[in-house]
């Protein structure tokens, strides 16, 4: 436990939450490392007609809007919260004191923003300038948003339980069914890809993304292959893991690896550890 609250605490010092400049992909934009303001912890942020993001490294749901944020050549300002030590003024900005969420002031009024696939959209209308998130007909936008709707009802809520399962036979079931939404993904992505809806990455792939980038948490804890088997998300994933937008959004803290954190944090917060699931595997 002590390892998850070092690593969701802020990146660069303790008990301190940083306002963070997030890049875009255009040249010169700053990197996600370079700290323009830092605040003590009691200090709540300003808010400003710039929108501001509370976010948090490790969290998928944060990395959604990242990931759209990059593939929009955006930039934003971001707190980096601690989610062990969580600052007495996060509700004013998230009222559930969750992140993601974001804050603004539009027409004299505080805009609070929050839920990851919400701001997915906000970023496309708000940012209106970059590249389309969700380009092609309306018959093509719609079939991506059934695919992420499809995928966070069903893909990552599988996830989540096998990360937290340790009997073999309740592993093999919901193996089972996270193959058969692997199978369905692949037959509703783009036939030549790279990615899921064509050439070039869009919201559909920043949505499903951040949940297939941590299948390295159960190949490692479950000893388990989930993407054996379906050759377009194998390939999907090593274009979109190496695609400049992705790897900008991967930023842990300091002399951390970002897959083996991924890896520490889940197996302490979640998975209790190693576990051989790879006879179970053998029965999905």
């Amino acid at each position: 436990m002590q390892l998850v609250r070092y690593l969701c605490k802020p990146i660069l010092k303790v008990n301190t939450v940083f306002v963070r400049s997030y890049p875009g992909i255009r040249e010169g934009a700053p990197r996600p490392a370079q700290v323009f303001h830092k605040m003590a912890q009691q200090d709540i942020p300003e808010v400003t007609e710039a929108p501001l993001m509370c976010y948090n490294w490790m969290c998928p749901y944060v990395h959604r809007v990242t990931l759209a944020l990059a593939h929009k050549q955006a930039t934003i300002n971001m707190v980096d919260i601690d989610l062990a030590n969580k600052p007495a003024w996060l509700p004013k900005f998230s009222p559930h004191g969750k992140v993601p969420a974001v804050t603004y002031n539009e027409n004299g009024q505080q805009q609070v923003l929050y839920e990851s696939l919400v701001l997915l959209q906000w970023v496309e209308d708000y940012f209106s300038k970059g590249p389309e998130l969700l380009p092609g007909t309306p018959a093509q936008k719609a079939k991506g948003r059934i695919i992420i709707s499809r995928f966070d009802g069903a893909a990552v809520s599988k996830f989540y339980q096998m990360v937290r399962c340790s009997d073999e036979s309740s592993f093999a079931e919901l193996l089972h069914g996270l193959k058969s939404e692997f199978a369905w993904l692949e037959e509703s992505m783009d036939p030549t890809g790279p990615f899921m809806m064509g050439p070039t990455p869009t919201m559909v792939d920043a949505a499903c993304a951040p949940w297939l980038l941590r299948l390295c948490v159960l190949q490692k804890l479950r000893n388990v292959d989930v993407l054996a088997g379906f050759p377009k998300l194998q390939k999907w994933l090593a274009a979109y893991k190496s695609h400049p937008d992705v790897v900008k959004t991967i930023k842990p803290p300091p002399n951390v690896d970002w897959e083996q954190g991924m890896i520490d944090i889940y197996g302490d917060k979640y998975a209790g550890g190693f576990k051989d699931m790879s006879k179970a595997a053998a029965q999905a």
